[in-house]
């Protein structure tokens, strides 16, 4: 009897231990079976987190620098392609700008380089109409995939002018029946050699009430005189700094503005900087002054 009272604890035993053992089996297999799904959900995360990081560098990079070297737009060659316009007097980008000659020479092949070969990469940028919706389309590069599985956006607002002024004077000349004299000493724009070969320069003005005759506008120690102030004046060459024995040295160039109207009249100038040959029919007021554009920057898993 003491042998089968001792067996029938130890069986007892088993049956309560196999009894607790089916619900942590059922749950350790429930587990396991989610496992993949739990695995695929971190890594997708991870892979998200990664896009959206390239895409807010690529972005930043493209509005906040003016690119490596400064200048690339010369020569289409950028070793990291920068939008933002450059200020050669102060020697640093102007955040939150697009230069014209800058977006014009970027290519799809800039931007995939920047993201990697891993992804798909489109770009657009766009005029922002009076009501904060997209106007007219400036650039677009690339085509959006619509059948990609994860697609990353990242939108940005910056100030874009077809045509770049380098020195200007706006809200500053007022008509007050005696000759004044207006300095741009804030915006002294720079030129070298090189610049001089690659770009013309010219002035317009956006003038209400002052007569050509006088208006007399210095370059340096060039005095240089109107017969209209219609129309874009292309300046010679000569009257900007440069030193042909060193093409890429930068000099500073001085401007200043004599002018005599009656009272109520006033008058804002600018000097602007283009390609060589471009038409005197761009050179416009409308081209000039910035506007508000939306860049739009798309990334996915290729």
């Amino acid at each position: 009897m003491g042998l089968l009272e001792r067996d029938s604890r130890g069986y007892m035993f088993s049956l309560d231990l196999l009894l607790a053992l089916i619900p942590l089996t059922l749950l350790l297999g429930l587990v396991a079976a989610d496992m993949d799904n739990i695995l695929f959900q971190a890594e997708d995360a991870i892979f998200r987190g990664s896009t959206e990081r390239i895409a807010a560098d690529a972005v930043s990079t493209l509005l906040e620098t003016s690119g490596d070297p400064t200048s690339w737009e010369q020569t289409g060659n950028p070793t990291v392609p920068g939008l933002a316009q450059y200020d050669a007097f102060k020697g640093i980008p102007i955040e939150g700008t697009i230069s014209s000659q800058k977006l014009a020479s970027l290519t799809l092949g800039d931007l995939q380089t920047m993201v990697g070969s891993e992804y798909g990469v489109y770009m657009t940028v766009s005029s922002i109409t009076s009501t904060g919706s997209n106007g007219a389309n400036i650039k677009t590069l690339g085509t959006y995939n619509s059948n990609a599985q994860d697609i990353v956006r990242v939108e940005r607002v910056a100030r874009y002018a077809l045509l770049q002024a380098v020195s200007k004077s706006e809200g500053e000349i007022r008509g007050s029946g005696v000759s004044r004299e207006y300095y741009d000493p804030p915006h002294k724009f720079a030129t070298s050699y090189y610049y001089n070969q690659t770009y013309d320069y010219w002035v317009v003005f956006d003038n209400h009430g002052y007569e050509p005759s006088n208006v007399n506008l210095t370059i340096n120690t060039n005095t240089i005189t109107f017969t209209d102030l219609t129309d874009p004046v292309q300046l010679d060459p000569s009257n900007l700094k440069l030193d042909e024995s060193n093409p890429s040295e930068f000099f500073n160039n001085t401007v200043k503005l004599i002018a005599i109207a009656p009272p109520g009249a006033w008058m804002n100038f600018y000097i602007v900087q283009v390609p060589k040959g471009t038409s005197s029919n761009v050179i416009t007021l409308s081209n000039i002054k910035p506007e508000p554009c939306r860049l739009e920057f798309y990334i996915w898993t290729t």
